[in-house]
């Protein structure tokens, strides 16, 4: 096949998986824009990959700015996606979809030839939201989700059962951000130094600002705990900030996640994976991130948050606990739990089948999906 991943940032680990594996028997292309809050992966990138990097692009707090950049871009976006005739189409959100069709021209024409593939990794506040423009934004995707898009690949089965189900009724395809075995770099060597402190590890991209700030101060200049935060993005400098004050919190800054992953998860005892569930949005309820799939693999047990489908998730296969971090105690009283109970976590991961956080066999459904 030929594919154009055609997205709205440079590709995070999930589209670098995603990208190298269809690489592998077909022809892909890659058009993108490009966020400075996010890391560059572009050397995990195969290089038989064709790559057109539009620019940088506003982040969503910015709308005008973003409107403006993708009006001064379309021109060379439709020299990008009309230069060959793709059999698939992937495009990764609402913003995307508009562009992609505005700059072939085929909006309100005869539809284009190729397979037209959307994934959806967030749901954005539209979805949730009853303002005038939420109900717009709801109607305008119903209407080029139904006209335009043929194959839909979500994330979270919720996220289908929650909102797609309602209106999309063609093939639906749950690809679940699990590692992939070819992408893993394993090495015998690197050991964690023996240490009698608790390492509570934050790895990823860094949105969290009050989750951060709430476990910081409750352990902020402890003996016995150590906080290490891995990643770039929003409220990097909350976090570069606690760093400077307390000894016991350290930032490591931004990784490579094929690369560094094995190294940092070796070095933590805990990773804390805490959403605020209590916004007008439902989608840190809904999600399954990556976080959980590394956890299992690397054996290291979490802490996520209440009334989650991870929570139900993390629950059923055994791998951590469950908090409200705003409660009172809770974090103390999860890390406890957890370190009182790491031994048993720990020897449970080693039961757990191999296909629940490797998505190797995924993946070989995936190409059958985009080819059918």
């Amino acid at each position: 096949m030929k594919i154009l991943f055609f997205i709205s940032h440079q590709p995070n680990p999930r589209f670098v998986k995603q990208i190298n594996f269809l690489a592998k028997n077909n022809q892909v292309s890659l058009a993108y824009f490009q966020r400075r809050t996010l890391a560059d992966l572009d050397s995990s990138i195969n290089s038989g990959v064709i790559r057109t990097n539009f620019g940088d692009i506003p982040n969503a707090s910015s709308p005008v700015k973003r409107v403006l950049t993708y009006l001064r871009t379309i021109k060379k976006i439709k020299k990008s996606v009309s230069s060959n005739q793709y059999e698939v189409v992937l495009l990764n959100n609402l913003d995307v979809l508009l562009l992609y069709f505005f700059s072939s021209f085929k909006l309100f024409g005869k539809k284009n030839a190729s397979k037209v593939a959307i994934e959806i990794s967030d749901l954005r506040e539209y979805v949730f939201g009853n303002g005038f423009m939420a109900k717009r934004l709801r109607a305008v995707e119903r209407w080029l989700y139904g006209r335009y898009i043929d194959k839909l690949i979500v994330t979270s089965e919720r996220y289908y059962t929650f909102h797609f189900e309602n209106f999309f009724k063609k093939d639906v395809f749950v690809l679940e951000n699990k590692l992939l075995s070819k992408e893993i770099k394993k090495t015998d060597s690197w050991r964690k130094e023996k240490s009698s402190k608790t390492i509570i590890g934050i790895v990823g991209l860094l949105l969290r600002k009050d989750e951060y700030i709430k476990l910081f101060e409750t352990y902020k200049a402890h003996t016995d705990i150590e906080i290490h935060i891995y990643g770039k993005g929003q409220y990097q400098k909350v976090v570069e900030d606690y760093a400077d004050k307390y000894e016991n919190i350290k930032y490591f800054g931004p990784y490579n996640a094929f690369t560094d992953t094995q190294r940092i998860y070796a070095s933590i005892d805990i990773i804390y994976l805490i959403y605020d569930t209590h916004q007008v949005s439902l989608n840190n309820r809904l999600a399954l991130p990556n976080k959980l799939y590394e956890c299992m693999y690397y054996k290291v047990p979490l802490l996520c948050s209440k009334d989650t489908y991870l929570e139900e998730k993390v629950k059923e296969y055994g791998v951590g606990t469950a908090i409200d971090y705003k409660v009172e105690g809770e974090i103390e009283a999860g890390i406890a739990f957890l370190m009182n109970n790491l031994d048993s976590i720990k020897a449970h991961f080693k039961t757990l089948d191999k296909n629940l956080y490797l998505g190797d066999e995924d993946y070989i459904a995936l190409e059958s999906f985009l080819k059918a």
